[in-house]
């Protein structure tokens, strides 16, 4: 829990520090790139390191990304340059992505899965808590010291939990000899890197010339990753558990709910600092209403369905709310009341924090052992997909917003628009007519991409009603795959 919590704060912490460290770089339209480079490099990761998990073991992976994850934050710390600091997220990201999905494959291992709903609970509120958490962390740490410690504070925690796994993490398993799966994860990287590219690069129009030429390149390499993984031996993502309709539709909500998670989470904070002009630690204290609708769900729905042995009501209850609160959100204007904010902002955590529970729990329950981590690491997988194509397309949409927006509103060239947007005290220095255009530009941005998020709630919704309700097994994956060993060790040659 300590783990999942450490990597899943960063896709957060960042939120409230982000207009600090980009007005200190000067560097306003890298803004998303800071967040998008670890969701792109941890969705990369996570399905690579899930199988290499089933094939050398748990520990040993799980041990290897926590020291990449260390090392990536340290050196986000270090960062000079907002080039820097991107980079370092990339690697931190790798790291990050392994954790998430390991920590709730070693949770399969060793629980049964109508049992699970209770520990997925506790590990769904570090991994969704953690998103919104996250901003008032950021902001207490810009307000009372510098920003490089939102990255250094992972350091004592990360080794702490290092030392935990290494004297406590002890899971049975057999090694097994496999060719891994190089092309499909070169072609995976090719296709969602260039993808997230393209996205961001699309500030001016995702019709440019450029912009329609890595497009093509992601839609290419992706028709080959699939070409890939159909003849691979050990095939990265293997094909053959979207052919189960349980995993089918748990893929589509987390990807959906990892969208408004990670992509819409991240902006919620920049409007509070930018609109209502509030300052990071106050804009992270504002985001605890969802934090209360991730709690209620979390603790709540792994209970019910422990005790009922129920899956199927709770994504779509919890999608209705979410669909709800979006649209809510969508109205927002520079002069919101943030009251107006606080219900729909609990049933936006509470939607997200509903699927996140029940898809990880749907399925594990529709694979066997052998395939437990990959099943883990490919929901993973499209979850922190949804959230870096959400990251790189809002921001997107932002910049975008910003760029047309202010210069109708004052004048000011569309490229230096951007540079307005700075701290919550500087906007609140500027003439009255350029900080009412800066406060009304930022306020449409942020209404224009909860209105995308509804509409994807509203495919997370139609995936739930869908959904294939099973049986939860009264078993731990480990138990199943140990007796199996046990009886072919027994039977004759």
């Amino acid at each position: 829990m300590m783990a999942v919590l450490l990597a899943a704060l960063e896709t957060s912490i960042i939120a409230t520090a982000l207009p600090t460290i980009a007005g200190q770089f000067n560097a306003f339209e890298s803004f998303a790139w800071v967040g998008t480079a670890y969701i792109v490099t941890s969705t990369i990761s996570t399905p690579l390191l899930g199988k290499l998990s089933d094939l050398y073991g748990r520990r040993f992976i799980f041990q290897t990304t926590m020291g990449i994850f260390l090392v990536g934050s340290i050196l986000c710390g270090a960062s000079q340059s907002m080039g820097q600091l991107i980079g370092a997220r990339a690697v931190q990201g790798i790291g990050g992505g392994g954790i998430q999905a390991l920590a709730f494959a070693i949770l399969g291992d060793v629980l049964p899965p109508r049992e699970r709903g209770r520990y997925i609970g506790f590990f769904t509120l570090a991994f969704v808590g953690a998103a919104l958490l996250g901003p008032l962390a950021g902001g207490f740490i810009i307000d009372h010291f510098t920003w490089p410690w939102i990255f250094y504070i992972n350091v004592p925690f990360a080794l702490g939990v290092a030392v935990v796994c290494h004297f406590a993490l002890r899971l049975p398993f057999t090694r097994r000899k496999a060719k891994l799966d190089y092309a499909g994860a070169a072609l995976l990287t090719a296709s969602i890197g260039t993808l997230m590219i393209g996205l961001e690069e699309g500030s001016e129009g995702w019709t440019q010339r450029h912009v329609l030429a890595l497009f093509a390149v992601a839609a290419v390499t992706l028709v080959l990753f699939i070409m890939a993984e159909r003849r691979a031996e050990e095939p990265m993502i293997p094909l053959r558990l979207f052919h189960d309709k349980v995993v089918r539709a748990c893929v589509l909500m987390g990807l959906f709910a990892g969208m408004i998670t990670y992509g819409a989470g991240s902006f919620l904070p920049l409007y509070f600092q930018d609109s209502l002009l509030v300052s990071p630690t106050e804009s992270g204290l504002r985001m605890l209403p969802q934090m209360l609708g991730v709690t209620m769900a979390t603790f709540g729905i792994g209970r019910l369905i422990a005790r009922t042995g129920r899956y199927k009501p709770f994504p779509i209850i919890g999608s209705a709310l979410a669909v709800i609160g979006l649209l809510a959100i969508a109205q927002i204007t520079g002069d919101t009341s943030y009251w107006w904010l606080v219900v729909p902002m609990m049933f936006m955590g509470f939607g997200a924090a509903s699927v996140f529970t029940t898809t990880s729990i749907a399925s594990q329950n529709a694979v066997g052992f052998h395939d437990l981590g990959v099943a883990t690491a490919t929901v993973m997988f499209f979850r922190s997909l949804g959230g870096s194509f959400g990251m790189a397309m809002f921001g997107t949409i932002l910049n975008a917003t910003i760029r047309s927006e202010i210069p109708r509103l004052t004048g000011v060239p569309a490229d230096d628009a951007a540079d307005l947007i700075r701290s919550p005290a500087e906007i609140a220095a500027l003439p009255d007519a350029t900080r009412q255009a800066v406060v009304d530009s930022v306020a449409l941005g942020v209404s224009r991409i909860y209105w995308i998020c509804a509409a994807a709630m509203v495919g997370a919704l139609i995936c739930a009603i869908v959904l294939p309700e099973r049986p939860l097994r009264n078993r731990a994956g480990l138990s199943d795959a140990m007796e199996e060993k046990a009886a072919a060790a027994a039977s004759p040659a």
